[in-house]
């Protein structure tokens, strides 16, 4: 009797693995494609275009870059990617006297 239930048991894991197998061949999952990878049109550098802040330009840098002061006082100079870079008052070039 036993033995009857342990093939009873392997058959059934079998076929549970054959039909297991055939539903991975017909349902092949397709890969991703990736978007094509466009550029961006060529930027100017941000001293060139209208700088993307609403903050007052109050000087330059030693290396000449445009100094804004921030809403709590800080100064910073933007990065070609947009970002703030903080400096210090001390190497703050300012255009008149604060």
């Amino acid at each position: 009797m036993r033995a009857i239930a342990a093939i009873v048991a392997v058959l059934l894991v079998v076929g549970s693995l054959a039909s297991a197998q055939q539903s991975d061949t017909l349902n092949v999952r397709k890969k991703k494609q990736r978007a094509a990878h466009m550029a961006s049109p060529a930027k100017s550098t941000p001293d060139a275009a209208a700088p993307s802040t609403s903050d007052a330009r109050v000087g330059t840098t030693k290396s000449g870059q445009v100094v804004y002061r921030g809403k709590k006082g800080g100064y910073y100079v933007l990065t070609p990617s947009g970002r703030k870079r903080y400096v210090k008052e001390s190497d703050v070039i300012f255009d008149s006297s604060k």
